[in-house]
């Protein structure tokens, strides 16, 4: 998914393409001008910039449009041991720093019970950025507390629509007034422990009967960034698109799942490009994976439809028709 429309409520400037906040430091400028422009010039640094590490695959809901649940068989389900989580965290240093962490793939992060503790030890780490995506429905004030003492800068939440009937008609399982409150005391909870951060971003999925200005004006009062993100269906792939269009990922990120399994990017649903397990592999020696190596250089030669991960790849695909190309 991408984003379709963001609507920051606070003092955001744009670095190469990147929205961060005024305020930011030296490091986290540094960390989004490499984001944008490795890709665009395929520099290849040593380690990734980022990671996206899932916390667990569980998830305490059934929406109707989520399609990677469906790809998820019982056999595929758990949360990261901690000495693994360590394990992968420990492998970055301050010639290569780990500037950002993402908590969630395909489940809710707040099922694992360790997440507070993964937030300080990335912090420990050096991490610049730590955030999670989540349906809010765990968001107790508790576990408030806990993030906000642990360091975590971001959160994005996801809620369908404006209205309660709606919204528990696609988020089977969710209760859209539990949602709004846990919100407000994230808030309010920030606020007295004057903390600027975890940043609150509410999210949605764009559907056909989505209102947007509705969307914006019901939010923006709860959140410090609003956003619609562009559906793709992980089911449905659109083979033979050949064009020249680089995937920005192979120079950006690698996905690990809770139980180690590496991956060339996030929405490699069908999991096509599998680098080997963090329990066995380093992840030095998975980011330059030689057939991954070839992978980039295909994409580099304008040449990614060859490559049978991505030919079809939904993501791809949207991307391609969104730069016009």
């Amino acid at each position: 998914m991408s984003d379709i429309n963001v609507v920051p409520n606070s003092n955001f400037i744009s670095i190469g393409g990147s929205v961060v906040p005024d305020n930011a430091s030296d490091e986290y400028r540094l960390y989004r001008r490499c984001w944008d422009e490795n890709p665009k010039n395929f520099i290849l640094r040593d380690m990734p910039l980022h990671l996206d590490i899932e916390a667990t695959s569980y998830c305490n809901l059934r929406c109707t449009f989520c399609d990677r649940q469906i790809l998820v068989d019982k056999g595929m389900l758990g949360k990261m041991d901690m000495e693994l989580f360590r394990h992968i965290l420990d492998q970055f240093d301050e010639n290569n720093r780990l500037w950002g962490v993402k908590f969630s793939y395909r489940g809710e992060p707040l099922l694992h019970d360790g997440i507070p503790e993964m937030i300080r030890y990335a912090k420990s780490r050096g991490v610049l950025d730590i955030y999670f995506n989540t349906n809010a429905m765990l968001l107790t004030e508790d576990k408030c507390r806990q993030i906000i003492e642990a360091g975590l800068d971001r959160i994005s939440i996801s809620l369908d629509g404006t209205e309660k009937e709606a919204y528990e008609a696609v988020r089977i399982g969710a209760n859209f007034d539990t949602v709004v409150k846990n919100i407000e005391t994230l808030r309010r909870m920030r606020e007295e422990m004057n903390s600027p951060i975890p940043k609150i971003r509410i999210q949605t999925v764009k559907l056909p009967d989505t209102d947007k200005d509705a969307y914006i004006n019901k939010w923006q009062p709860y959140a410090d960034e609003v956003a619609m993100l562009e559906y793709t269906d992980e089911t449905k792939r659109e083979t033979g698109i050949d064009v020249k269009w680089a995937c920005p990922q192979l120079w950006q990120r690698l996905t690990i799942e809770w139980d180690g399994s590496v991956f060339a990017c996030n929405n490699d649903s069908l999991r096509g490009l599998y680098l080997g397990n963090a329990k066995e592999r380093s992840i030095r020696d998975c980011w330059h994976d030689e057939r991954l190596m070839k992978v980039r250089k295909l994409h580099e030669q304008g040449r990614s439809c060859e490559v049978k991960a991505c030919d079809g790849c939904p993501w791809r695909t949207a991307q391609i028709r969104k730069s016009g190309l």
